[in-house]
């Protein structure tokens, strides 16, 4: 009766650690910048920043949502499940369609709950505002 419950006693302590070392798996999203400013750009052509990520988890890191504050901005992402220690992106892309300072929210949500949100400022002018422009070069024989 004794080696019963001493085997038991083993089986309920090995499903206990097993049961731990489950709850203790999980992902966790880092990323290297969470803001971007673009400084002074003209406006009517859309800009873009990708945000780099990196899971320092230890199990693979899904992006479950990943959602603009305006039509203005549209995002992208790593759809693939990203392995621990290794990197992913999300991309904000910006329309500068209107004239103006602005600052863009990109809110990402993983699959283990993590909830961060990305931004991109800066200053949408008119071409030829005291912005400087790629200007052509013209080459004389």
């Amino acid at each position: 009766m004794r080696a019963f419950f001493t085997f038991l006693s083993i089986l309920f302590l090995g499903i206990t650690a097993n049961a731990q070392t489950e709850l203790n798996l999980n992902s966790k999203i880092s990323f290297a910048k969470q803001e971007h400013d673009f400084g002074q750009l003209p406006t009517g052509k859309p800009v873009a920043y990708e945000f780099e990520f990196t899971n320092i988890g230890n199990k693979p890191l899904v992006l479950s949502d990943v959602k603009a504050s305006c039509g203005c901005t549209t995002p992208s992402w790593s759809k693939e499940p990203i392995l621990p220690g290794q990197k992913g992106f999300v991309k904000a892309q910006y329309n500068m369609a209107r004239e103006g300072k602005y600052r863009k929210s990109v809110t990402v949500k993983t699959a283990d709950g993590e909830t961060i949100t990305l931004y991109i400022t800066g200053e949408a002018v008119q071409p030829n505002n005291g912005v400087e422009t790629a200007k052509p070069s013209i080459f004389s024989n």
